[in-house]
Order: structure tokens, then C-alpha cells, then sequence
């Protein structure tokens, strides 16, 4: 037998789960209009929004690294953060050697073979693109990654490395343009503490919401309307500029592109997808009949409890009852 020795390579991208809704909701092409497409995609888009009501899609869990600054006990999320999952605060053992700085790179000589696990750069004007990189000679030089940070004067960013492999060279080096900064900071052996949340009451009853330490503990996950704020006890001080908070976001699926791009969602939810886009279809657009709307609905609820069903990462969980109230 002939198979196509392919997996996962079909390109369904979103004309095609648009068409697809189209035809499931029994519409001829010639009634489909340029207004009708605009329907689609908006109602495409809201449905993609409202799966952040409905569950933590896998693919929509990412890690962040933010930084701390003295005195700043606010820290602004990311836009398009549903909520936090996991927030640690991480301290970094820092590792030295002699610097060497030209107007691109920043190298130091460890010497011995040492490990790099983060980078962060503090910088004194407006960021540019970077590559991370080590060398055994300081001749051949191997790029572990290259980022594109997005910081101003007087702003951090950090990166925890792809590989943390012992080398006696590293360097960050500018690709473009010239690399001002006023500290880069490397590290290795990170140590993340959890921070515990707080709920809306317990932050405002705090006597002193100022009370600055070197190690925030708690937060208050205060969801604003555009980007969620942490407001983080004890605030920074000054002592904690060199600390990273290390978090687990649960971010909103990616807006609706292009017709010819691809929606960001997994092939396993692509059936769903499809059905609800059907199913809303059916309300917003008069020719569809209204005779297989019940029908349309039930596809969806099926499809969309058969893909919420298989998101799951099969991890093992431990349950631990504590029964010693009733044992004493």
C-alpha cells in the first residue's frame, strides 16, 4: 500500500476552516460576500477568545522572566495575559572573569570552564538585536541564541540559555547597530522560591503595601481590562534589581491573520474549531436556515468536549488526604 509518508504537514490554514464553517452551515459560494469572510473572521476571533473562558489550552502556557527595580512593586504583564499559573522568584549565583568591551560585544574570560544558564542586560539605551555566545579559544565562537529584546535606557532584560554548556568565553554580541548597556549580569545555579497569591482582601488589608525587601513573597493578581498587574509584597528593594520573577502564563490563542496563514491552534482541535465556527455562523447570517441550527449546535458542543478532553498532558498527580484531625 501507497501512503503519503507525511504527518502534520497539510497546510489547513484559515481560509480553509473558514470555508469549511461555510459549507457545513449549507452555503453556496456564490451567496458567500467579501461582508460575510468579515463575519467570519470576526466571529472566528471570538470564539477563539472565549476558549480562554473554558479551560488552560496546552499550546497557551508559556514562561516568562520578568524584572524587578527598586522600589516598583507593580509589575505590568505581558499583553494578552488570561492569567498566572505558577510565579517563582529566582535568585542567580553570579559568575565573573575579566571583561573585555568593544561598541558590539561584551566577553569575559572565566579562565576555567564555567556554566551560563542566564543572561540579563541592564541597558543605557535603546536595546538591539543580541546574540548569546560561547567559545572554548576566543577565536571560534558558537551562538547559543540570538534574541530581539525590547527595552529602553535604564530597562533589564533576561534570557535563560538554550544550552548551559561550560566554556571559558562568553560573549553577548550585537548584531545590529551598537551594544550600550550599563551592567550585564551572568548567572548560573538558579533557585526559584514560589510566591504565594493573594486574594483582593487579604493585599488591601496589608498595613504597609510599601514595605520594600529584597525577596517579594505574595502577590495580587489584579486583572485590568488590557494587561493583568502583580502587585507584589514586600516591594523590591534595592538589593533585588539583580532577582527575576520566573512565571507560568496562560495567554489568549493568537489573533485571526491573514486568510492564508495558519490559526494557532493544534491539528487535534482543528475539528472543533471548524464546528463552532459553523455553529455561530448560523446565528449571524440570514441565509443560513434555521432548521439546522440545532444540529449545527450539538456538532459543536460534541467536537469542542471531544478536543477539551484530550487537552491533557498526562502527567502523573499526587494526591496526599490529610487526615489528622480525625486521628489525634
Amino acid at each position: 500500500m501507497a501512503f503519503s509518508n507525511t504527518i502534520s504537514l497539510t497546510n489547513f490554514n484559515t481560509r480553509k476552516v473558514i470555508d469549511s464553517a461555510f459549507r457545513r452551515a449549507k452555503l453556496q459560494p456564490q451567496q458567500i460576500t467579501s461582508e460575510y469572510i468579515e463575519v467570519a473572521n470576526d466571529q472566528l476571533y471570538l470564539f477563539l477568545s472565549d476558549l480562554a473562558n473554558q479551560g488552560v489550552p496546552l499550546w497557551c502556557i508559556e514562561k516568562q522572566i520578568y524584572p524587578l527595580y527598586e522600589g516598583v512593586g507593580d509589575l505590568t504583564l505581558d499583553l494578552g495575559t488570561v492569567d498566572v499559573l505558577n510565579s517563582n522568584l529566582r535568585t542567580l549565583q553570579e559568575v565573573t572573569g575579566t571583561d573585555t568591551d568593544t561598541s558590539t560585544t561584551h566577553t569575559v574570560d572565566f579562565t576555567t570552564a564555567t556554566a551560563v544558564s542566564t543572561v540579563g542586560v541592564l541597558w543605557s539605551a535603546t536595546s538591539t538585536t543580541i546574540a548569546l555566545e560561547r567559545s572554548d579559544d576566543n577565536v571560534t565562537w558558537t551562538t547559543i541564541q540570538t534574541e530581539v529584546p525590547v527595552a529602553v535606557s535604564g530597562e533589564w532584560v533576561w534570557y535563560d540559555l538554550d544550552s548551559s554548556v561550560a566554556t571559558i568565553y562568553f560573549r553577548v554580541r550585537a548584531t545590529v547597530g551598537t551594544l550600550s548597556f550599563d551592567q550585564i549580569y551572568l548567572g548560573n545555579t538558579p533557585t526559584e522560591i514560589p510566591l504565594a497569591r493573594l486574594n483582593r482582601d487579604d493585599y488591601t488589608n496589608l498595613p504597609n503595601k510599601t514595605f520594600q525587601n529584597n525577596r517579594p513573597l505574595q502577590f495580587w493578581f489584579d486583572r485590568q481590562i488590557n494587561q493583568p498587574i502583580m502587585h507584589l509584597w514586600p516591594v523590591p528593594n534595592a538589593s533585588a534589581t539583580v532577582f527575576q520573577i520566573v512565571l507560568w502564563r496562560h495567554r489568549y490563542i493568537m489573533d485571526v491573520g491573514t486568510m492564508t496563514q495558519n490559526l494557532d491552534v493544534p491539528q487535534r482541535w482543528f475539528e472543533a474549531i471548524v464546528a463552532g465556527l459553523a455553529a455561530k455562523l448560523a446565528l449571524e447570517i440570514v441565509e443560513v436556515d434555521a432548521a439546522i441550527t440545532p444540529m449545527l449546535d450539538a456538532k459543536a458542543a460534541h467536537a469542542l468536549s471531544v478536543a477539551q478532553a484530550g487537552e491533557r498532558d498526562d502527567s502523573p498527580m499526587m494526591i496526599q488526604p490529610n487526615i489528622s484531625m480525625y486521628t489525634r
